[in-house]
């Protein structure tokens, strides 16, 4: 028997932006239990179904998700079990999960009360001008004396103390302060509701240079790592330019930490060697280059670029005839390839400024 959903079907996010809780994440069981290669995928799995209608919902239909998150359909279905653990389906035909459905319903719940708060003030401001039009101000009897030389109740107009303690010099009279004090002037609400620059986590950013370094510090945060991705970086300016997607850019990240483990780099990722990775997505079997990498060679193939990452750097000793010893660590082996190919510390200082990446 399927479970009824947890919330109406027309209910949206409507720029309600959604918040990763990192610590939450990494204590989950699920994110421990998925592999490296596809936490990404999850934060997008996420992501993805905030945006659906109903929010914090995903069809049921592997195809479907597969296409909304950017993911091949065979990877998937291999990675399926994990993705899609404790997920469950409700009788409306989708699929929820208990945290996304939580996070829902406390979105509507402060929504609502938002909308509470603001027909409150709307009717007061209402009931306000109805009183005014009789000639008496809310909460004062027709009798009472004019507060004097056009002072604001409760906040003098030359006050020597701060308005939010009701300090101050004035001359109103004591009668005249103590009305004040218990019927203060009406002041807007305090409007909770998002930015609308801040809309659903990256979704009305999704190809933009703040919408890049959003995405990348953040996943870059859930690995434990401290991320410097800036909008101002050229190379996110020329990814935009390119039309760069968001499941392109996690293709690319999760190539460039692959890359790291694999050369036991334990450091972050930046633009830099990011942008190696995505030449490679855009246009499979491009040697090493990048789609903004600085004073790199215009095409995107740099004879350097095999030294950005370890595969370029096992090929290029193959090519030499270096090859890893048994039980040698990656670092000294990349060093032996640096010497055969007779990699110059000028040579080290330009992939530098033009990749970001420390060979």
């Amino acid at each position: 028997m399927t479970k009824p959903a947890p919330y109406p079907a027309d209910t949206r996010a409507k720029g309600w932006r959604f918040e990763l809780d990192h610590e939450r994440i990494r204590q989950s069981d699920t994110w421990a239990l998925a592999a490296p290669e596809i936490r990404p995928w999850l934060l997008m799995l996420w992501m993805t179904a905030w945006e659906q209608t109903p929010c914090g919902s995903l069809p049921q239909d592997d195809e479907l998700i597969a296409a909304r998150i950017g993911m091949p359909l065979a990877q998937f279905q291999v990675c399926k079990a994990r993705l899609m653990r404790g997920w469950w389906l409700a009788d409306d035909g989708r699929l929820y999960h208990d945290t996304l459905a939580e996070r829902v319903l406390e979105m509507i719940e402060r929504r609502d009360g938002e909308r509470n708060r603001k027909a409150e003030y709307r009717e007061r401001k209402k009931a306000e001008r109805a009183a005014a039009q009789n000639g008496n101000s809310p909460g004062s009897s027709a009798g009472s004396p004019d507060l004097s030389h056009g002072t604001g109740a409760g906040l003098p107009g030359d006050s020597g103390g701060s308005d939010a303690t009701g300090t101050g010099t004035g001359t109103s009279n004591k009668k005249d302060m103590a009305a004040a004090a218990l019927h203060p002037p009406a002041r807007d609400p305090v409007d909770n509701s998002p930015p609308p620059s801040e809309s659903i986590w990256l979704a009305a950013q999704e190809d933009c240079a703040a919408g890049y370094a959003k995405l990348l510090n953040s996943l870059e945060k859930v690995r434990g790592k401290t991320a410097k991705f800036v909008s101002s970086d050229l190379r996110l300016a020329a990814w935009e330019k390119q039309g760069v997607t968001r499941a392109q850019l996690v293709e690319a990240y999760h190539l460039a930490v692959a890359d790291r483990e694999k050369s036991g780099d334990t450091g972050p990722v930046n633009a830099g060697f990011v942008d190696v990775f995505l030449v490679k997505v855009l246009h499979p079997g491009t040697a090493a280059g990048g789609v903004g990498g600085g004073g790199a060679p215009a095409k995107g193939v740099d004879p350097l670029g095999w030294a950005l990452t370890a595969s370029g750097i096992e090929a290029q000793g193959a090519k030499l005839g270096v090859q890893q010893l048994p039980g040698e660590q990656f670092p000294d082996f990349k060093t032996r390839v640096h010497a055969a190919a007779g990699l110059s510390e000028a040579d080290r200082a330009r992939l530098l400024a033009d990749y970001g990446v420390r060979v």
